[in-house]
């Protein structure tokens, strides 16, 4: 059973590159699920839009892992959407800033966050 990308404006990113990514000729949730390590019964309930569950909490479990996957990207929980390497180093190198709200609140998150090249040895980013 071929699912169909029935993409909404809600989706996430990832989960609109996992319903891309399973509409694709040859593709199958299955051979798709096991690429992630996600349940084909969870994957094929996402791309379905039935998953009972909410989906932050799914995308926080696999969101980095399909964006890193499907788009060679990073997963960055606080813009929640997929960045670039270089755009993740932007903005955790930048300098705190006390006047920009929004820059604050972006370099509390860069500073907690698990993926902060800045504070990994080199060659260990993913």
């Amino acid at each position: 059973m071929q699912a169909e990308a029935m993409i909404t404006d809600t989706d996430p990113e990832w989960l609109a590159l996992l319903k891309i990514e399973v509409a694709k000729e040859g593709q199958s949730v299955s051979s798709v699920a096991a690429r992630i390590g996600m349940p084909r019964p969870s994957l094929s309930l996402l791309v379905n839009g039935t998953y009972p569950a909410r989906l932050d909490k799914v995308g926080n479990k696999y969101a980095a892992k399909v964006l890193g996957l499907l788009k060679d990207e990073l997963h960055c929980p606080h813009l929640r959407k997929g960045i670039s390497l270089e755009a993740c180093r932007h903005h955790a190198g930048r300098p705190m800033s006390t006047n920009n709200p929004e820059r604050m609140s972006q370099f509390m998150a860069c500073r907690a966050c698990p993926q902060n090249p800045i504070s990994k040895p080199e060659g260990t980013t993913k």
